[in-house]
């Protein structure tokens, strides 16, 4: 199937979830949240992620009702933060009034805390409430997942996990797929960490895009206008996205810069091929640039 911006994914409970999506931790609460949000969704972006921990539910919700776009063209994720596991749905109506929203398409667990496993049959209601349309998890590993699978029949739609060729989990991604849980990429671009490895930048050179005008796939895109023609090549951080979508991973690249917003989404008029997606997965070093869940009880 061929990609582009509009491309969603079929979760395990029927809803669907933009391929592409962008992440707004650490992106500052007020004007700055709000305009990236904006652009994001002026690109074509239909899929904002967000948590309570981040400081900014509020400025996504604000941006979204600027926008003009029904909330329902939307998906909008949150998550519950570790010191909220005491009550879940208290916590969940903190961030839909922050949001100003009904509902929000996706409630992740944070992270993978001792209460996790009571946490999630409170998930289970929420979405039986309507208030969550899906609900998952973040940050856990096989042992986690497994853990959970065997106390509940919710499967999580979701497993939020920081994921790049330098952090290739391949055997998690094999683990969810096998269980129809959909993992997403959160800091694809390794949090800019390598985007100059000259291992990368070769790769980066081969899709040039050295005076073409724009192709016929980036025509229909909805920023397309607003692209000038390409030159020289492929930035390092579109080959790190575009990577992660042909894997079959939601991406949530983080951006406040609108013309990286923009050419964060700027990687559907080119495919890498299969070669070069088997040299971009052996340049897995076990890079976290985040968290390391993997000692979490």
């Amino acid at each position: 199937m061929k990609l582009t911006i509009e491309r969603k994914l079929i979760l395990n409970d029927g809803h669907l979830i933009p391929q592409l999506g962008l992440g707004v931790w650490q992106s500052r609460a007020g004007a700055t949240c709000e305009a990236a949000v904006l652009a994001a969704l002026e690109a074509g972006y239909r899929h904002i992620d967000t948590a309570a921990m981040y400081g900014n539910e509020e400025s996504v919700g604000v941006a979204i009702r600027r926008s003009g776009i029904p909330r329902e063209s939307i998906f909008v994720t949150t998550k519950l933060w570790n010191s909220d596991h005491g009550n879940p749905e208290r916590a969940l109506d903190t961030s839909l009034r922050k949001l100003k929203m009904d509902y929000v398409d996706l409630y992740l667990i944070h992270y993978p805390v001792r209460e996790r496993r009571q946490s999630w049959n409170a998930l289970e209601m929420l979405k039986a409430k309507g208030k969550a349309h899906s609900i998952g998890v973040s940050n856990f590993t096989i042992r986690h997942l497994t853990e959970l699978l065997a106390e509940t029949k919710t499967i999580p739609a979701v497993n939020q996990v920081e994921f790049h060729p330098y952090l290739y989990q391949r055997d998690l991604l094999e683990f969810c797929a096998g269980k129809g849980i959909v993992v997403e990429a959160y800091s694809p671009l390794t949090k800019g960490e390598k985007l100059n490895d000259p291992k990368l930048v070769a790769i980066a050179k081969k899709y040039s895009q050295a005076g073409s005008q724009p192709t016929a796939s980036r025509s229909r895109l909805p920023f397309a206008d607003k692209l000038s023609r390409r030159s020289e090549t492929k930035s390092t951080a579109q080959i790190l996205i575009r990577w992660a979508l042909q894997r079959g991973l939601a991406v949530i690249p983080k951006s406040a810069n609108r013309r990286r917003i923009f050419e964060n989404a700027d990687v559907f008029d080119f495919e890498i091929t299969p070669g070069d997606m088997e040299i971009l997965d052996r340049f897995n070093e076990d890079l976290r640039t985040c968290w390391d869940p993997t000692n979490a009880p």
